[in-house]
């Protein structure tokens, strides 16, 4: 269940809930330029909630303590700072320095929001976007955080859309691509979805500086319950968009799209026994360095899919409750639910540790 701010607040000052808080500071002994980090969310064995960065043998290089289970993360363009966002219904944030392990900021959900698990910073850093739900007003909103002064909230701009989940910043510095899940939700109901008949996903183009929208694509009427919630974006302004069927469950709809600025969106399946395992449900997407594949995963399924950037796809590899992923040297790295890390390519899939903690639903390489 989520915690309200005053809640939070009273529970603090009670001393009965610690506030996120380095507790193993930046490791000294780590040249971060030589090995590529990674900022990730997890529960550890004794079930405490925990955001930092790990190694991609999965070492810790800082750790911090959560109130409650994370979700997504952003770093600002230098990596310097990285946000850590609640899990839906969740209100907070912490941001911390990705270098010192410094505690840069807590940041509360406004009164009537909560945080949907993603945001992205400006072009510049100097700002800060969430994904919101203005719950009581069903529509989403992109809050906006001033990164220079501690991370006020300075308002907020709509979403163009109903369960906005994640958010990306275009190339162009000028954009922001914004994945509408189309699911209506209410904290008092934390995992109820409240409008499954008149679903309406959609992936925005909104522009940074006032919140317009450039541009809107949809699934076509037929498929208004392919859910869409995380995507990646390519140098050159390509978005991979992944989705998750809210419809009948013996249908197999696509799952993967392909977009950008100005055109349509194309959907794309795997293969019948790739997509079969699959489940229906795409948990996580990142884009390969050079932006030549991408990496989709599949939780449910225990499933990892390689496609190229065009959509074909490549291969898939299996991995039981596998979701985060995230580009590294010769690949992508993924994490499970199960404590493992492994590194996934187009010749499979390469176990590489395994740790107690249970890693959660997201990857954000930092340095390379």
């Amino acid at each position: 269940m989520a915690l309200s701010r005053r809640a939070l607040l009273s529970l603090l000052a009670a001393g009965l809930v610690r506030p996120a808080s380095v507790q193993a500071g930046a490791d000294p002994s780590v040249d971060r330029s030589a090995v590529p980090s990674f900022a990730t969310t997890w529960q550890t064995p004794e079930g405490r909630f925990q955001a930092g960065l790990v190694s991609q043998t999965g070492d810790s290089l800082q750790v911090h303590d959560l109130p409650a289970r994370g979700h997504g993360m952003a770093s600002d363009p230098t990596g310097s700072r990285v946000a850590v966002f609640a899990r839906r219904p969740g209100d907070f944030a912490v941001v911390f320095d990705g270098v010192t392990g410094r505690l840069l900021a807590d940041i509360f959900a406004a009164p009537g929001r909560h945080f949907y698990g993603h945001g992205c910073f400006a072009a510049d850093g100097t700002l800060l976007y969430a994904t919101e739900n203005d719950y009581e007003g069903e529509r989403g909103v992109i809050g906006v955080y001033d990164a220079t002064e501690r991370f006020r909230r300075i308002g907020e701009f709509s979403s163009h859309g109903i369960g906005p989940h994640e958010i990306c910043r275009h190339p162009d510095g000028r954009t922001l691509v914004v994945a509408n899940g189309g699911i209506l939700t209410h904290p008092a109901a934390p995992r109820a979805k409240l409008n499954l008949a008149e679903m309406a996903p959609s992936v925005a183009f909104v522009a940074a500086s006032d919140g317009r929208l450039l541009h809107a694509v949809a699934p076509p009427a037929d498929l208004h319950r392919l859910s869409l919630r995380h995507l990646d974006v390519t140098l050159d302004g390509s978005v991979v968009v992944v989705a998750q069927w809210e419809g009948n469950p013996l249908d197999q709809p696509p799952l993967v799209g392909l977009t950008r600025l100005g055109a349509p969106l194309t959907l794309v399946s795997a293969p019948q026994g790739a997509q079969q395992r699959m489940k229906n449900y795409c948990g996580s997407v990142a884009v390969s360095a050079d932006g030549r594949s991408f990496a989709v995963t599949s939780p449910r399924g225990g499933v990892a899919t390689l496609w190229r950037y065009d959509g074909r796809f490549l291969a898939s590899s299996e991995l039981r409750d596998v979701c985060a992923v995230d580009a590294m040297p010769g690949g992508f790295l993924l994490t499970s639910g199960e404590g493992w890390l492994a590194r996934l390519h187009q010749a499979g899939l390469q176990p590489i540790a395994r740790h107690g903690r249970r890693f959660d639903n997201h990857l954000l390489r930092l340095s390379s």
